[in-house]
């Protein structure tokens, strides 16, 4: 779904005064102050690279060795290159990193390592960018050409020199940037009944157990209880004037049409990198119930005045039914993570996920 007008001019033209909270405004205006000389750019050559995954560290080790036969460009101005990676969709400046600029040849030599911290099984979600420009002090650099590397099923065990062809623009590029809603962090736990002792009263109440019922003869449901701790967010789009937002999520276990298990964090002021180490808990779910439940989070910009605004969201799930139910699409990580948490009762799960752009 495309984003309303009246939103694209917050998110494009409140330019932010600090770097600190709005790194998901101030990279698009970054972004797209070099898209001048995609389309004139003539590319040409290809770059060395090796890349490595450590599992001990749990980083992506991108070692830019050299480039050869670059495309001159300008010959009147000195030539000063250098290279620049995303992990796509994340465009924002956190994801960017950059080698020093080399002058005076078009076979510039770096051996530079970019380094990534990543979880392995978010990195077979990601697409790696790499991209060559030129350089200007004075005016917009120059786009050379780039290389897409996806992660899906790469051989890390093989570390060896590799040269990639550089290509033109790729759309996809742009798409992802477009698409790209920012990151949540949460943490699962499931507690099997035997385990679950204690039910937590004031969650129960919430939910609308007690609803006719007195206090003194109330039972509480029966089951285990999944445990979310929905911990922080970044590279939340920004909405409001000055680059910021005032985020919030939002959740349901569904199916629910009574909306009896909606749960709120509270509000955090003026940021796109919120943390709200916030539990919510859903009582009363058997083994087998978790494979046909979702857990739906979405995040939202709270408005005094206006609609709140919808900023992403993920669905937690066992399976996904396609056009069966419209809510049970829970696909990748969003999949992988509920799995993790079925297969590993009372350890906690934790997870960092891209936010979609429409549920």
């Amino acid at each position: 779904s495309s984003t309303p007008a009246s939103e694209r001019r917050w998110a494009f033209l409140n330019v932010p005064d600090s770097d600190a909270e709005t790194s998901s405004i101030s990279s698009m205006m970054s972004m797209y102050s070099e898209t001048g000389d995609y389309g004139n750019a003539r590319v040409s050559g290809e770059i060395l690279l090796n890349i490595s995954y450590s599992y001990k560290t749990g980083a992506l080790n991108v070692l830019v060795k050299e480039c050869h036969n670059l495309a001159t460009g300008d010959e009147r101005r000195q030539r000063t290159d250098y290279v620049k990676t995303y992990l796509l969709p994340d465009m924002s400046r956190q994801s960017k990193r950059k080698t020093s600029i080399k002058a005076n040849s078009i076979n510039p030599v770096f051996n530079e390592n970019l380094r990534y911290v990543i979880s392995h099984s978010q990195l077979e979600t990601r697409t790696l960018q790499v991209s060559v420009w030129h350089h200007d002090r004075f005016g917009h650099n120059s786009f050379l050409g780039e290389v897409e590397l996806t992660f899906d099923s790469w051989q890390f065990d093989s570390q060896i020199d590799e040269w990639f062809g550089l290509q033109p623009k790729l759309e996809s590029s742009v798409d992802a940037a477009m698409q790209y809603k920012g990151e949540l962090t949460v943490v699962l736990k499931y507690i099997p009944a035997e385990k679950n002792l204690m039910l937590p009263l004031d969650q129960v109440q919430k939910k609308g157990f007690l609803k006719g019922k007195k206090k003194s003869t109330f039972t509480p449901p029966k089951g285990g209880m999944v445990e979310l701790l929905v911990k922080g967010a970044k590279n939340l789009t920004a909405v409001k004037s000055g680059g910021t937002s005032d985020p919030f999520v939002k959740s349901y276990l569904l199916p629910d049409s009574q909306k009896s298990t909606k749960h709120k964090t509270a509000v955090e002021r003026r940021t796109v990198n919120p943390h709200w180490n916030h539990t919510f808990t859903y009582c009363g779910l058997q083994p087998g119930d978790l494979n046909n439940v979702c857990l739906e989070l979405t995040v939202w910009d709270k408005e005094a005045l206006a609609s709140n605004v919808f900023l992403g969201g993920v669905r937690l799930g066992a399976t996904s039914y396609g056009n069966q139910v419209d809510w049970m699409d829970s696909y990748g990580e969003e999949q992988r993570l509920w799995q993790r948490m079925i297969e590993n009762p009372e350890v906690p799960q934790e997870c960092t996920l891209m936010l979609r752009s429409s549920m």
